[in-house]
């Protein structure tokens, strides 16, 4: 996953960005240590797409989108990354096509239908790859109107469909073999990644796709279940007294729907708000959405109600925060919040409070949301951070 719109114009001025060293360890509540860095570096820092894990037939799976400023010697790889950091395998998109965006949000997940594990990654190109995530051998590509900022989603009705928009709004959904089910143009620009949602009384599955001013949701038919009006440069999705919400997000708002389209709340009152994870409750509390706002703070949102639960601010590094992550960074079985700035900070956050349990910093620009995966299968899910220059980095949080 990104503070969509702005991000694309910040990074434009930041291409020259040079290439600093790594950075400290803050100690507070618990440490953040590195187990590895990968060897992927880029000669700028807008590297800003996420890194996305999987396990697949016991294989701990890591893509990063590893991306370059276009221009002479521009190289955009699709990288698979091993558990240890150590590259499996790259695929190249054509260097004319190589820029920041050379690679949207990648997706791991079956797209074929035949049981094994698939890399989906839009390009630059104007192209959706589907690799092999074993070899990265090529399964299908399908031709997109425009580049593929945000990544698929794969529905399955019963076999696989996948559902890519792309950054013009045109919304395509994919067979097994990548040819084309349905497409349907929202006629919007399309930043956030599409969130599967379960809506009452539909026998289908159903995904819900955020645009410039609506949230527009469709079932694997292609009719669309529902649309309304919200600014939606990113989506959540979530569940609440048993039932599925989708947040959208985007300018100075954040807007809450039900599955069926009814809204809970907006507020109005947010920083250029980013978002993309629902916890589902601390201690049977109801769930929160946390979002970052601003350049310089974290906030937990009351699902039910979208009231401020906490706000902690981190410190002014830009003008923009990506969004946080969820997970269970210490093996304790109790998730945490996961936060980084764009100077480069990671920040371990306790997810009642706000409080900040553990810092670590690398002086290089960060842009895209933390991934967090149990990559050493030890019960405790690792920090998984696409740095700008292309480098990811894996952290392990130890509590104090």
């Amino acid at each position: 996953m990104r503070t969509r719109t702005a991000v694309v114009l910040v990074l434009v001025l930041l291409a020259l960005g040079g290439v600093a060293g790594y950075g400290f360890v803050n100690q507070s509540a618990g440490t953040l240590s590195v187990e590895w860095v990968s060897e992927t570096p880029r000669p700028n820092q807008v590297n800003h797409h996420p890194a996305t894990a999987a396990v697949s037939d016991g294989r701990i799976d890591i893509v990063a989108p590893v991306s370059a400023v276009a221009g002479e010697n521009a190289r955009c790889r699709v990288t698979m990354l091993d558990a240890n950091g150590s590259i499996r395998w790259q695929r190249a998109i054509d260097p004319d096509r190589c820029a920041i965006h050379g690679i949207g949000d990648g997706v791991i997940a079956d797209a074929t239908g035949d049981g094994n594990a698939d890399v989906l990654v839009p390009t630059t190109e104007n192209r959706l790859y589907v690799y092999n995530a074993t070899d990265g051998s090529t399964e299908w590509t399908q031709n997109l109107t425009s580049f593929g900022y945000a990544g698929p989603v794969v529905l399955g009705s019963p076999q696989p469909l996948v559902v890519q928009p792309d950054f013009r709004g045109m919304v395509f959904a994919l067979t097994a073999n990548g040819s084309v089910a349905w497409r349907h143009d929202i006629n919007e620009t399309v930043l956030a990644n599409p969130q599967r949602i379960d809506v009452p009384g539909t026998s289908e599955p159903t995904v819900a796709i955020g645009s410039t001013s609506n949230v527009t949701v469709f079932s694997a038919n292609g009719t669309v279940v529902w649309q309304r009006a919200a600014r939606a440069t990113w989506l959540a999705a979530g569940r609440h007294d048993g039932r599925d919400i989708v947040i959208a997000s985007g300018g100075s708002t954040v807007t809450a729907f039900t599955a069926n389209g009814t809204q809970l709340w907006q507020r109005e009152d947010r920083t250029r708000p980013s978002l993309g994870h629902v916890s589902g409750g601390d201690n049977g509390d109801t769930p929160k959405v946390y979002v970052g706002s601003g350049g310089d703070a974290i906030a937990a949102l009351n699902v039910a109600t979208g009231a401020t639960e906490w706000r902690t601010e981190l410190g002014i590094d830009a003008n923009m925060l990506p969004p946080p992550a969820i997970g269970d960074v210490d093996g304790d079985g109790s998730s945490e919040v996961v936060a980084v700035t764009n100077g480069g900070t990671v920040h371990v956050m306790n997810p009642t409070t706000g409080e900040v349990r553990a810092s670590y910093r690398r002086d290089v620009a960060v842009w895209a949301e933390p991934t967090l995966f149990d990559i050493d299968n030890d019960g405790a899910e690792e920090i998984v951070i696409m740095y700008g220059d292309g480098r990811v980095v894996a952290l392990s949080y130890h509590a104090a």
